[in-house]
């Protein structure tokens, strides 16, 4: 039988731009085969990094999978088709999305040299060097003891859109993903090489006499403007950093503050950031001001250096509040009443509310009918945003309702802006 990743990788363009009942890949064998066999399948065939991560989607490919994976377990059966195809599709975009490298095999004495050379490539931008001890490693070297390993290095890069971390959270979250596609690690891996010098430096370079001081909710509810030359992560949180902003309003408010605390904070004033700030940022803007510090914060976990790491996830925060929000947030109580009672066809807002007001027997139909949504949509954002308010409702249960509202809010979004494209 051919290989598997092969077969999807050689799916004609239509089934991506034109799907129909008995194409391409209705007829192909992975349609009926089971979900591990069709995620093992796409795992493969996306593992090569791409000589440049060339586009938005092929940056977030190995997240996509993991995401839709996750998600598909959770979606109700009438979503499950166009979920499974959004899977395949992966694959086959990506195929079709530059050149991959040639594999450069390194050898090391054992695991800690090897290490040492992969975080030490990282920053130096040597890319050939991280490759081959990364692949080295992976064939050694348990899932979590290799992100433990990387974290420190990692946590600050901008490079990749500083998206690394969010991979290693969702091996950590789900650790059998984690041993079985350790290998997707490589394309990120390769990509914030290559931007090996853009990383945040305050917070480890800030004044070690810095004293506690301040509420970090509160400091980040209604920051000053920032002047960011684009939307893009890297130039955003260099301008939150530069002439000193991110260390004056972050480092008392972080000096001392636990991970649990961090993690409370942050990823509610995110999720009240798609609820209540700008719309048009809600696809991209308020995605990352959620995804990127839960993922820094779930790595911080296993990190030497967890104040460091807390103030790389506030600087996301800080640094999407300040370049794209408008708005002073006010999250001091639930969300009105649902006029509505079902999510298609609500507004944002409506859809926002009837989420929230799920009462508790019926949160599981509503986790499903949010996942169905975001496994079938084409956005990989929606499909990552959404398993990260899964993800904190399940780590915050007091902040469930917010969550489910907000994933609600950008699957509403999306509804609405069904012509949308990336950088919308």
């Amino acid at each position: 039988m051919q290989d598997s990743a092969v077969l999807l990788r050689a799916l004609p363009g239509e089934v991506l731009d034109n799907p129909r009942p008995g194409d391409a890949w209705e007829r192909c064998a992975l349609a009926g085969s089971s979900d591990r066999a069709l995620v093992d399948a796409v795992a493969k065939a996306i593992t090569p990094p791409k000589i440049t991560a060339s586009s938005s989607f092929v940056l977030h490919a190995p997240m996509e999978l993991i995401a839709r994976a996750r998600l598909l377990r959770l979606a109700p059966p009438a979503s499950r088709p166009e979920g499974r195809r959004r899977i395949a599709e992966i694959a086959t975009r990506y195929a079709r999305s530059g050149s991959e490298i040639e594999a450069a095999p390194r050898s090391y004495a054992d695991e800690t040299p090897a290490l040492n050379a992969l975080t030490a490539a990282i920053p130096a931008g040597d890319v050939a060097e991280a490759d081959g001890a990364l692949a080295w490693l992976l064939d050694r070297v348990s899932s979590p003891a290799l992100i433990a390993g990387l974290a420190d290095a990692v946590i600050p890069a901008l490079g990749a859109a500083a998206h690394a971390p969010i991979l290693l959270a969702m091996f950590l979250n789900s650790p059998k993903m984690g041993e079985a596609y350790g290998g997707l690690l490589r394309a990120p891996v390769r990509y914030l090489t290559l931007q090996g010098a853009a990383r945040l430096t305050w917070p480890t370079s800030a004044v070690s006499s810095t004293t506690p001081s301040g509420d970090l909710f509160d400091v980040l509810v209604s920051p000053p403007h920032v002047d960011s030359p684009s939307l893009f992560i890297a130039p955003t949180m260099l301008a939150a950093e530069a002439g000193g902003l991110a260390e004056r309003l972050l480092a008392g408010p972080t000096h001392a503050l636990s991970l649990e605390d961090a993690e409370r904070s942050l990823l509610r004033l995110a999720a009240w950031s798609m609820l209540q700030d700008d719309a048009r940022h809600a696809p991209y803007g308020w995605t990352h001001c959620l995804t990127l510090p839960q993922g820094v914060l779930t790595v911080a976990a296993v990190a030497g250096d967890r104040r460091a790491a807390i103030r790389v996830a506030a600087t996301h925060v800080l640094g999407l509040r300040a370049a794209q929000g408008n708005a002073a947030l006010d999250p001091a109580g639930p969300l009105p009443p649902p006029t509505a009672r079902s999510l298609p066809g609500a507004s944002p807002a409506e859809a926002a509310s009837i989420a929230f007001h799920t009462p508790p027997e019926e949160t599981g139909p509503m986790r499903a009918t949010l996942a169905g949504h975001a496994v079938s949509h084409a956005d990989a954002h929606l499909a990552k945003y959404t398993l990260a308010c899964f993800d904190a409702a399940t780590r915050d249960p007091q902040a469930a309702p917010l969550y489910l509202a907000a994933a609600a809010y950008l699957g509403a979004w999306w509804d609405e802006n069904s012509n949308a494209a990336f950088g919308d």
